[in-house]
């Protein structure tokens, strides 16, 4: 670690009055590929946000720190309430997992790629969806489960983004589908959402297009787009049902936002 990133993180925990910060999280943000990136998220915190994030950035599963902005964003909340899709096997890059586990978060997961269902159910004690969430309920539609599992997708999707070489051997087989809206109806989900995380490979803005944002909102959404045309579709969608975007520069593949107001 580079002297003016450890003079940071020393600035940092004298604005939050800590002397002290255990050897092993130091030693992680030291050692850690991510080190660098991991800082730039913390200086972007509020500072009164910056200690809880350390505190817990070694228990994080998420790819981009996502639980980390969520948590910030909720003032490191309590027994709050996530939709999280695709979820793969709940741990691994999960973005709820931290909520759960360290929070006492509830809410619902869903995944329609099969290699994943026994190791979600097992591990995560909320509710698990397995059919795959789409613009509207009762369709069939080709999933394409490729041996890089945590890049299936639809497989109208297969070719959307950089990674579609990687899609082509993939198992495919029939799914069902079950709409955002009838996802959170089936589930008696709260009106008033903390985070709605959304990666699945390219059907983002399909998943979104129908959504009845007057039904519910959502506090946080963070919502992946890998660069491709449909990230400008969702942002029109979102800005204009009130989300505001937030650190773009730090949040690279995704886009994340909060609900205005």
């Amino acid at each position: 670690m580079n002297k003016g990133m450890k003079g940071f993180l020393k600035s940092v925990l004298r604005r939050c009055d800590i002397a002290v910060i255990r050897h092993e999280t130091l030693l992680s943000l030291e050692e850690s590929r991510s080190a660098i990136s991991d800082l730039d998220f913390i200086r972007a915190l509020p500072a009164e946000y910056a200690a809880p994030a350390l505190a817990v950035l070694r228990e994080s599963k998420s790819q981009l720190r996502q639980d980390l902005f969520v948590l910030s964003e909720t003032g490191f909340k309590e027994n709050g309430y996530f939709v999280e899709f695709g979820a793969t096997n709940g741990v691994n890059l999960s973005n709820s997992y931290l909520l759960e586990k360290c929070f006492g978060w509830s809410g619902i997961l869903a995944e329609p790629a099969k290699v994943w269902h026994d190791s979600l159910r097992r591990r995560r004690g909320v509710h698990v969806e397995t059919r795959c969430v789409w613009s509207e309920s009762g369709s069939i539609l080709k999933f394409n489960e490729v041996e890089n599992a945590e890049l299936s997708t639809v497989h109208a999707f297969s070719d959307s983004d950089t990674r579609r070489r990687e899609r082509n051997t993939g198992r495919v087989y029939d799914v069902e589908t079950i709409s955002l809206n009838d996802l959170l109806k089936k589930f008696n989900a709260p009106k008033v959402i903390d985070y709605l995380s959304i990666d699945t490979e390219g059907s983002e803005f399909s998943i979104l297009k129908n959504f009845d944002f007057n039904s519910y909102r959502f506090n946080v959404i963070t919502c992946e787009h890998n660069y491709t045309p449909a990230r400008e579709e969702i942002y029109r969608l979102l800005s204009g049902n009130g989300y505001v975007r937030k650190f773009e520069q730090l949040s690279k593949f995704d886009d994340w936002y909060i609900k205005a107001g």
